[in-house]
């Protein structure tokens, strides 16, 4: 009896010395295990979020409807007055969004909503297409104007006070200078005279040569200047 019970002892000893630290080391195991797959989400998650914030391509023309990034805005209304703080989602809500939409007209700052505006779809695109037509204008409209060589002095002046006014009023000029047919050709002063004055008026006017002069003086010169920029 005495032998059975010195086995038995035995035998929890091994129980206890081998199988008890196996179980508690399956335990130990899962624990990194489990932390170890909780890190992998969270760098997945954060990766992600990073990969989404890297693709999201940039906004082009003005802040608007759901591209505005607050929680919060401040309307600017009718009368040009700033409107008390709303939700964004609220101020969408609010309005038809097929004819309307919010767009942003100053960045928020600390504390501080972005001002936004409700404006017309159809009034804005009209606005739009109207400032592009003048923009286009502008850039492609210019004057001509023709000198002979040997033209009068009255003509002279009268021609210059053209290329100042073009010239003030923001315009491309093209200037030609060049013999007339069947008139007798220009002396050597009269070219001098004629392109420097041409020269002179183009910089009292604050105009600039937009490209390199063209042609020979005395036969034919282009040449194209603007007001320069300030």
């Amino acid at each position: 009896m005495n032998h059975t019970r010195g086995l038995m002892s035995t035998a929890q000893a091994l129980r206890q010395t081998f199988l008890t630290p196996f179980k508690s080391s399956r335990v130990g195991l899962l624990q990194p295990t489990a932390l170890q797959n909780g890190l992998q989400l969270r760098y997945f998650q954060n990766t992600r979020c990073l990969a989404l914030k890297i693709a999201r391509p940039p906004v082009k023309g003005p802040i608007k409807d759901e591209e505005i990034r607050a929680r919060t805005v401040q309307l600017v209304n009718s009368q040009g007055d700033l409107e008390e703080p709303e939700l964004l989602d609220d101020v969408l809500a609010s309005f038809d969004r097929n004819k309307f939409f919010l767009v942003q007209v100053s960045p928020g700052a600390f504390k501080k909503p972005p001002v936004c505006k409700i404006l017309n779809k159809l009034e804005y695109r009209n606005s739009e297409k109207a400032k592009e037509k003048a923009a286009k204008a502008a850039k492609q409209s210019f004057k001509q104007i023709e000198l002979n060589w040997a033209i009068d002095a009255h003509d002279l002046e009268h021609r210059l006070k053209q290329l100042t006014t073009f010239l003030e009023k923001g315009r491309k000029v093209e200037i030609i200078l060049t013999r007339k047919k069947h008139k007798r050709p220009p002396t050597v002063d009269e070219i001098k005279y004629v392109m420097q004055n041409v020269l002179d008026t183009t910089r009292e006017a604050g105009g600039t040569q937009v490209k390199a002069m063209e042609g020979e003086p005395g036969k034919r010169v282009m040449l194209t200047v603007k007001k320069g920029d300030n």
